[in-house]
C-alpha cells in the first residue's frame, strides 16, 4: 500500500507542470502575450495545434517506461509508436476530476474512429486500488472503451513515471490528490501537446488528428 508522502518532482517536471499552470492562468488573467515560457516550447505557437502547452517538433521526448495494462500485459511506451498517444494519470477511486478525464478521452476516441492510429495510456496514482476488476469497472462508467491501456505496477515503478512527467502525488489519511494533466505523444515519440484538467474535446480531437497526419 502506499505510505504517505509527498513526491519530489524532478527539475524537468516542475518546469512542465508549471509551464502548463502558467499558461491557463495567463489565459484567465489575458496576459498571454507578456508570459515567458521555458525555452523547450516553441516561441509562436503552430496554428495547427491549439493545445493549452504546445511543444516543438522533436523537442522534448517522452521519457520511456515499461509497466502492465490491466490484463496483466507487459507494455512499453516505445510500443506505441506510430501512433498518437494520449497519456494521463488517473485513479479508479477518484470521483472528482478523473471520471471526467475518462469521458473526455472516450468521447475523442469514439468521435476519431478506428482509421485514426490514437490511443490512450493511463497510468495508475493508485496502484493498491487498481484492479482489473475496479478498472474494468470505473472504465464502463465513465464511457472509456476501446484502446485504452491502464498501466500499474509498483509504488518505486510508477514514482519514476509519476516525477519524469511532472505528476505530484500526495497520500493522506487514505485518499489521493495528484496533478491532472493529458499530453499527447506524437508517432515519432515525443511531447507534443499537453492540457491541465478536462480541455474541451474538440481541442484534443483537432491536436490527435494534426499529430496523426503530421
Amino acid at each position: 500500500m502506499l505510505g504517505t508522502r509527498r513526491l519530489r518532482l524532478s527539475e524537468r517536471g516542475w518546469r512542465l507542470y508549471l509551464a502548463l499552470w502558467l499558461v491557463a492562468l495567463a489565459a484567465i488573467a489575458g496576459i498571454v502575450a507578456g508570459l515567458t515560457l521555458p525555452k523547450v516550447f516553441e516561441s509562436t505557437r503552430p496554428p495547427s495545434l491549439v493545445g493549452g502547452v504546445v511543444m516543438g517538433a522533436k523537442t522534448v521526448a517522452a521519457p520511456p517506461f515499461t509497466l502492465r495494462d490491466q490484463t496483466g500485459k507487459t507494455v512499453s511506451l516505445s510500443g506505441f509508436r506510430g501512433r498518437v498517444v494520449a497519456l494521463t494519470f488517473l485513479d479508479t477511486q477518484c470521483r472528482n476530476l478523473c471520471p471526467l478525464q475518462a469521458s473526455l478521452l472516450g468521447a475523442v476516441e469514439g468521435s476519431l474512429g478506428r482509421s485514426v492510429p490514437f490511443d490512450i495510456v493511463v497510468v495508475s496514482v493508485r496502484p493498491d486500488a487498481d484492479t482489473p476488476a475496479t478498472i474494468a469497472a470505473f472504465a464502463s462508467a465513465s464511457g472509456l472503451s476501446g484502446r485504452y491501456s491502464w498501466l500499474t505496477g509498483t509504488e518505486a515503478q510508477l514514482a519514476e513515471v509519476w516525477n519524469n512527467y511532472g505528476i505530484g502525488v500526495q497520500v493522506a489519511t487514505g485518499d489521493i490528490e495528484h496533478s491532472s494533466v493529458i499530453y499527447l505523444i506524437d508517432r515519432d515519440g515525443y511531447e507534443r501537446v499537453g492540457f491541465l484538467d478536462v480541455p474541451v474535446a474538440s481541442a484534443v480531437e483537432n491536436d490527435v488528428r494534426v499529430l496523426a497526419t503530421g
